[in-house]
């Protein structure tokens, strides 16, 4: 995988990065140094700004679950009250499905066999390049997000291997197929630096980039575990 188009970064860092940034709604990062910057502290500045996120990420879970648990104790116990807030959480963890209007996008690797860079890496989809489609479409208003066909929730774990993605456990290769839920985002996405970016990358690569509204969509509920096993107060 090329991590980042014309720079080489070490393949474990961009691992690392981009499994925090697809478990968290984020915007273009602030805080970040200038992307001029030696790349050493760019990576150090990523890194510090991405282990908070993902700290606060950890420590809103865990509220949200205990929540849960709480409101699960009481409807056992006989009370009638808790069963809308108890099925507001479950949809706000994942842990139902759901369907709307929304997004569909499609990333796929590219058909040429020469890159304009004389760089192969430049004609095949990257986690950074997931990461940035992911990224806007939580920032232009996606409520739900499902990636080949697995929804991605805080506790999700998305790792880039070589040429593939895992997913909840689960391997994926290119294309790569987001759906989120959500009205009238189409015009944030697209106006995304990030996605802005890619876009460009695409054009300039010949990477497979689509984007439909679609009237009627449907992400499926989270499956995977959703306790976290190993945590530690940042």
């Amino acid at each position: 995988m090329r991590i980042v188009r014309g720079r080489l970064w070490p393949s474990a860092v961009a691992g690392f990065v981009g499994f925090l940034l697809m478990t968290a709604h984020l915007n273009p990062l602030p805080g970040l140094v200038s992307v001029r910057a030696p790349e050493r502290e760019r990576l150090a500045s990523l890194i510090r700004v991405e282990q908070s996120r993902s700290s606060e990420l950890r420590f809103s879970a865990d509220d949200l679950r205990r929540q849960v648990a709480g409101i699960q104790k009481a409807r056992q116990a006989g009370s009638a009250g808790p069963s809308a807030a108890l099925t507001t959480m479950r949809e706000r963890m994942g842990l139902v499905a759901a369907d709307g209007p929304g997004l569909v996008v499609t990333l796929d690797d590219s058909t040429e066999r020469e890159s304009p860079s004389g760089n192969f890496n430049d004609l095949v989809i990257h986690s950074q390049d997931v990461q940035a489609v992911a990224n806007g479409l939580w920032a232009a208003g996606a409520e739900a997000l499902a990636v080949n066909g697995q929804r991605v929730v805080p506790t999700s774990a998305v790792l880039c291997v070589g040429n593939t993605l895992l997913i909840n456990g689960t391997v994926h290769s290119p294309p790569f197929r987001f759906t989120a839920l959500g009205a009238n985002m189409h015009s944030a996405f697209m106006g995304d630096p990030l996605v802005k970016r890619f876009a460009d990358d695409a054009d300039r690569f010949k990477l497979g980039f689509k984007v439909e509204t679609r009237d009627r969509l449907s992400v499926p509920a989270y499956a995977g575990a959703s306790k976290v096993r190993f945590a530690r107060a940042g």
